[in-house]
């Protein structure tokens, strides 16, 4: 049983294990709470942990409930991610009854989360079963769950469950790009995943000339908005080169007329437009980095300054020279040439793609795992 945290941008690196699971001859169901048909996309059988789930509403529980929280830790960048317990707390709540009735129902042998979703360990200690823990990003896990589990009391109290530690971490970043920190776990290559979609005749002929990707993941722009995506957009249309809008179903309305050298491919798997371009400029997302990564392309993140969980990649990113970091609103057209331009970022990326490609397969992986646990 896979569960995951809200938003494609945590199920998607959790797919290729699925299926590795899956053809392997295992039965696999997974749970994710909103873009269940996004997630379903996948082939993977999909549970609704939670339906008629509100990013929204989590926050003014959180905000009502934990107003310290709130005006304080949950206003600087999620760097220790023990210190975001009652977030955490919030986010899980409304996952953990859907989660445990599917636990009871179904029985799972094992259960695989990503690292936000400590619920995953609720549910594999109700089943008795081991838990495999998939990281996100760069991110150190530490006293995470047991921040989170604190409070969650009554949760514990009726389903007879605490916190124990997973019996296999899957870090999501290669061992370059962890800068020194001790991993958690194993290391498994990436293989993006990013859904599929119907390519239209103009992005499988080579560019006549540089193509760049902007991108901002799955969740950022449908929360905070397009607004700070004008400077990026103005600076476009000073650079020679196309650039792709593939920022998903947001209405791009907002952002006013595009630059003849700009255009929108709305949604688009990432790794197929990717492989087209010569860079990417993106908010910071782990996955998003790592599908440039994997594509050989130099990357420029300009996290929204209200989107707190990017620290961890962008300084990752940055520290072993495969792009650049900006605030969107110094982005301008001479930064642009540099991030197609820079042989050095170039020549980094490569060795960091190298790397990932000697990395166990998600196949390799689920034989491991299974000859490790049973």
């Amino acid at each position: 049983m896979f569960c995951s945290h809200p938003g494609l941008g945590h199920f998607f690196p959790l797919v290729h294990l699925a299926w590795a699971f899956r053809t392997a001859g295992h039965e696999v169901i997974a749970t994710i709470a909103g873009p269940t048909e996004g997630a379903a996309g996948s082939g993977v059988e999909i549970v609704d942990a939670a339906p008629g789930f509100s990013m929204e509403a989590v926050n003014e529980r959180l905000a009502r409930e934990h107003p310290e929280f709130v005006q304080t830790v949950a206003t600087k960048p999620a760097i220790n991610l023990d210190e975001w317990g009652p977030g955490f707390a919030a986010i899980n709540r409304p996952l953990i009854d859907g989660i445990m009735a599917l636990t009871d129902d179904w029985g799972p042998d094992l259960v695989v989360y990503d690292q936000g979703t400590t619920a995953g360990l609720f549910a594999a200690a109700r089943a008795g079963a081991p838990a495999v823990q998939r990281n996100v990003s760069a991110w150190r896990t530490r006293g995470m769950h047991e921040a989170a589990a604190a409070h969650l009391p009554d949760v514990c109290e009726r389903y007879g469950v605490s916190i124990s530690k997973p019996a296999v971490t899957i870090e999501e970043f290669p061992p370059s790009m962890l800068a020194g920190e001790q991993p958690e776990g194993w290391f498994m290559r990436w293989l993006p995943h990013s859904g599929g979609s119907v390519i239209g005749d103009r992005l499988l002929r080579p560019p006549e000339r540089p193509r760049i990707a902007v991108s901002m993941g799955t969740v950022e722009l449908q929360m905070l908005g397009t607004g700070t995506m004008r400077t990026i957009i103005d600076a476009a249309g000073d650079v020679d080169a196309e650039f792709v809008l593939a920022l998903g179903g947001v209405d791009i309305g907002s952002l006013g007329p595009l630059p003849d050298n700009v255009s929108s491919v709305g949604w688009i798997p990432l790794h197929f437009l990717l492989g087209t371009c010569t860079a990417i400029v993106h908010h910071g997302g782990g996955g998003t980095a790592l599908t440039a990564i994997d594509a050989g392309i130099p990357q420029l993140i300009t996290p929204d300054p209200r989107d707190l969980f990017q620290h961890t990649t962008l300084e990752a990113v940055r520290r072993r020279g495969i792009g650049f970091v900006s605030e969107r609103e110094d982005v301008d057209a001479g930064l642009l040439t540099r991030l197609m331009t820079d042989e050095g970022i170039r020549a980094a990326t490569a060795e960091v793609q190298r790397e990932m490609a000697t990395l166990p397969t998600p196949a390799a992986t689920v034989q491991r795992l299974t000859e490790y646990l049973f």
